[in-house]
């Protein structure tokens, strides 16, 4: 099963209309704290727990062998409540779901096999319903690719098919509320790999890590209860299950004329955990503790040395938490939906284990539902499967990049990096500027005036404000563009010869090239116009063809521009009104020139270490010029919202 599309409205943090599109085997949640992904992970998390799968769990009787399937009560906390402004609203919740192949083929084996099973069982699984419940179903109607929606009905919490196909998508739901327990009694029986076709990996998912487990002890149903009825907020056990299932696995074989652990190494699912954990310098094997107590431990190997799992630094939990999971459960054609997926690793093992998802999205079937605060999960080829999820007047919205309306690859590959990434993608707004002395200087005017507002007393602004350069004014279209797909508010900071690309002709006319500083710009060591001005001017005297050292000499004079001084009281209108106007745009334009004429003698460069000791010096504000600094300081405070 893959999910394609999730509705939700009046629900939690969610009070208009919201759509999750979920297109890909891989799609990125992302948004700032506060924003609403964890409402929505619980929201998806809910839906299909508690009423596409059902949660009913097997549990033998106190009085005989047969086995029960009980509904889990712990399902009734998980509440789908109202928008807190909409209490006395209807509320709606609609998902879309989509056959797979290995949905079609499974509905077959389950409808052929159901009566043996039965009849292999005895009265054992007798409650199961496997042959009363497939036996009816007309696998005509059910197709690979085809898409049932159900819709939530909150009166009775009914879930009701809303597709043409009614019949055909009430028998994909009754499938899917069989497949846990038809797979454990396959698994009995037939000796087939238990697969499992849901796991969702809370933020709180490594906290019980524990490796030693007393089989005579260890309650499948009641941990099963427990995964099923994790939340966001809450301590999932599934870890300890995982293990649980392995070692219940290995003690089974032990019975049997087999090696237990050579015929385990020698399942898929474990050949391929293997060869990941040899990479990284691991290893495992199980032991037998006490067998009286029926006492096993998994015996962790790290570069071939022994180590104990309360050694392991938090990364390493993280990291053979969501290994062992995966494999020793055998999570295949299934959902993944994961909480907080970069928690406690590097970077490095934040990449290894993205390109882990890849690979078992491709694999597997895997459909991996992800929300982060990395921006490691973010790369050229996944940002179209990336959703945004943050607040806007007190209620969650989302929002979904369109591959159509991205920037084109090359400027995508230049925008799309860790560090830009983590302020592009993580904050509430978003500063642009030209050059990184610009981004040095400007946050550290930024921080120096918000400080100065907390120590006021005025409310200081909640919002997480980030400044990032651009690469050169030729950029800001395109990450302004970026910005407002994201619905992310930018400002811009721009030299003053920004006016020459987006003002009119007017405008143009009323600025001049300033030489004195393009002349200082060329003759500073490591320029790169300086160096190609050498070189063209070779090529020209070598060539006698002078046309591009002049077009090389258009595009200098455009480098640096000032307004000129024999404007006229009417030209001073039209420039100040352009400028005020690009105010209400958000765009800030240095009306002096560049940074370069808002610091003072001995700093007017955009060398990033000269600029990094000025910024360094104390009270460094109180050493600029204090004609710029007002305007600056207007600038800045704008942007803060004092």
């Amino acid at each position: 099963m893959r999910i394609c599309k999730l509705t939700v409205e009046n629900v939690k943090s969610f009070l208009n209309k919201a759509e999750l599109i979920l297109d890909s085997n891989i799609s990125i949640i992302i948004g700032p704290n506060g924003g609403g992904k964890s409402n929505l992970l619980d929201i998806l998390v809910i839906v299909i727990r508690k009423f596409l799968y059902g949660s009913q769990y097997p549990q033998e009787s106190n009085t005989s062998q047969q086995v029960e399937y009980l509904y889990n009560e712990k399902l009734n906390g998980m509440i789908l409540e109202p928008h807190s402004s909409g209490k006395n609203q209807p509320q709606f919740i609609e998902i879309e779901i989509e056959c797979t192949a290995d949905d079609k083929q499974k509905m077959e084996e389950m409808q052929s096999n159901a009566k043996r099973l039965e009849e292999i069982s005895g009265d054992k699984y007798k409650k199961a319903g496997l042959s009363i419940l497939t036996e009816n179903w007309d696998l005509k109607l059910i197709q690979p690719g085809k898409k049932f929606k159900y819709k939530l009905r909150f009166s009775d919490n009914a879930f009701i098919p809303t597709s043409e196909n009614e019949e055909g998508a009430k028998f994909f739901h009754t499938y899917l509320s069989l497949y846990e327990r038809y797979e454990k009694i396959r698994d009995e029986y037939y000796d087939e790999p238990l697969v499992t076709p849901f796991l969702f990996l809370s933020a709180n998912r490594g906290l019980n890590f524990k490796t030693d487990i007393e089989l005579h002890q260890y309650d499948e149903y009641e941990l099963n209860k427990q995964i099923g009825s994790t939340t966001s907020r809450s301590n999932s056990p599934i870890i300890n299950f995982a293990i649980g299932q392995i070692i219940q696995k290995y003690r089974l074989l032990l019975d049997t004329q087999v090696k237990p652990m050579e015929y385990l190494n020698e399942k898929k699912s474990i050949k391929e955990l293997n060869s990941f954990l040899k990479k990284i310098g691991y290893s495992w094997e199980i032991e037998c503790i006490n067998p009286n107590k029926n006492h096993y431990d998994l015996k962790l190997k790290k570069n071939g040395i022994e180590f104990p799992i309360g050694s392991a630094s938090s990364g390493e939990i993280e990291l053979l938490t969501y290994l062992f999971t995966i494999y020793f459960l055998n999570v295949s054609d299934a959902i993944i939906i994961i909480d907080e997926a970069e928690l406690h690793l590097h970077p490095q093992w934040q990449k290894s284990l993205f390109d882990l998802f890849i690979k078992l999205s491709k694999e597997t079937g895997n459909q991996f539902i992800i929300s982060t605060h990395s921006p490691s999960f973010i790369t050229p080829h996944s940002i179209e499967y990336v959703s945004r999820v943050y607040n806007n007047k007190v209620q969650s919205q989302i929002v979904r990049l369109n591959k159509d309306d991205l920037p084109q690859a090359k400027q995508l590959l230049k925008m799309i990096n860790s560090q830009n990434n983590e302020v592009i993608f993580f904050a509430d707004e978003v500063t642009l500027v030209e050059g990184p002395s610009d981004r040095i200087f400007f946050k550290a005017l930024f921080n120096h005036f918000n400080i100065a507002n907390e120590y006021s007393g005025l409310t200081s602004n909640s919002k997480i404000i980030e400044f990032i350069d651009v690469g050169g004014k030729l950029s800001f279209e395109h990450y302004s563009k970026l910005l407002q797909l994201l619905c992310i508010k930018s400002n811009i900071i721009a030299d003053l010869d920004y006016a020459l690309n987006i003002g009119s002709s007017d405008i143009k006319k009323l600025l001049t090239p300033d030489y004195k500083k393009l002349r200082e710009s060329l003759c500073q060591i490591g320029n790169k116009d300086g160096v190609k001005l050498i070189k063209m001017l070779d090529d020209a005297i070598d060539t006698k063809n002078f046309e591009d050292l002049q077009n090389f000499r258009d595009y200098l004079k455009t480098r640096h521009q000032k307004i000129r001084k024999d404007l006229n009281s009417d030209e001073e209108k039209v420039i100040n009104d352009f400028i005020n106007e690009q105010k209400e745009s958000n765009c800030f334009i240095l009306r002096k020139g560049s940074l370069e004429d808002y610091l003072p003698t001995g700093f007017k460069c955009k060398d990033t270490n000269k600029i990094i000791s000025l910024i360094n010096e104390e009270h460094f504000t109180s050493s600029l010029p204090e004609e710029g600094l007002k305007e600056l300081e207007e600038i800045l405070k704008t942007i803060i919202g004092i």
